[in-house]
């Protein structure tokens, strides 16, 4: 084995998250959100919570490894890079602060699961997102955007997907083939639909909303049918690019005023 082989095998797997489908969905709320406003606390705002997820998924492999001294570093670095943005963020502002009651319960119940060895469960799933389209509000608020209705109905509309896309992408790798996770993951998205046209109807969100959610739909029920007939499952590479491209679509159809 060459030297730089070598050098590789004893790298900590914990300095890149490898979750294609997390990425979107950390980075893109994020995204949003300052775009509503933007404002020169972006920067430090957008390092917190990227450096954040860094030191969340480096802390999920620490665990997982049992604590091992070469999966230590990356949690270190990643965690001291949250803080020192963090702190900077309160000096701009100090009223970040008022934002905690509404990330705490979400930030604890996903490290709750990846203390139970449960990175992957439905419940940590779902408490990332929330957490990860919390920065939505968060962006625009820091910026000096007022939350007003649309700023919430474009964060419910992030919401809603990104929910739907943890039992989704279950059912085409870790939950192929079981009917109760392809079922759960269609009703999701049917409920969500039908809320979707009633928002639409009520003038909360443009027309495009619903009509996106009816294409996330069908692909919710055709995608893991379309994957048990392929030789090969489909990979969470393809399944993380595909859901890049249909999350442009959501957000346009967020963005776009009724």
């Amino acid at each position: 084995m060459s030297a730089t082989a070598r050098r590789r095998t004893k790298r900590s797997k914990g300095w890149v998250p490898d979750q294609h489908g997390a990425w979107v969905m950390v980075v893109v709320p994020a995204l949003v959100g300052v775009g509503l406003a933007p404002a020169g606390v972006d920067i430090p705002l957008l390092i917190t919570w990227w450096a954040g997820y860094f030191a969340f998924f480096a802390a999920g492999i620490l665990v997982r490894s049992r604590f091992r001294e070469i999966n230590r570093p990356p949690v270190y670095v990643y965690g001291a890079i949250t803080i020192a943005a963090g702190l900077i963020c309160l000096a701009v502002n100090w009223r970040f602060l008022y934002w905690i009651p509404a990330f705490a319960p979400w930030v604890l119940i996903a490290i709750w699961e990846l203390w139970k060895r449960r990175p992957r469960s439905l419940a940590s799933g779902w408490s990332t997102v929330i957490a990860a389209c919390l920065m939505t509000p968060l962006g625009a608020w820091a910026g000096g955007h007022d939350l007003d209705l649309r700023v919430w109905a474009v964060t419910a509309v992030l919401t809603a997907y990104f929910l739907g896309t943890v039992p989704y992408v279950k059912t085409l790798i870790r939950e192929r083939g079981d009917a109760r996770w392809l079922w759960f993951s269609v009703g999701f998205h049917v409920a969500v639909t039908l809320i979707a046209v009633a928002a639409a109807f009520s003038g909360v969100v443009s027309w495009l909303v619903p009509l996106v959610f009816c294409f996330t739909t069908l692909r919710a029920f055709t995608m893991p049918f379309s994957g048990q007939r392929r030789q090969r499952p489909w990979t969470p590479k393809t399944v993380g690019l595909i859901e890049g491209v249909v999350t442009v679509l959501v957000v346009i159809a967020a963005l776009v005023q009724a």
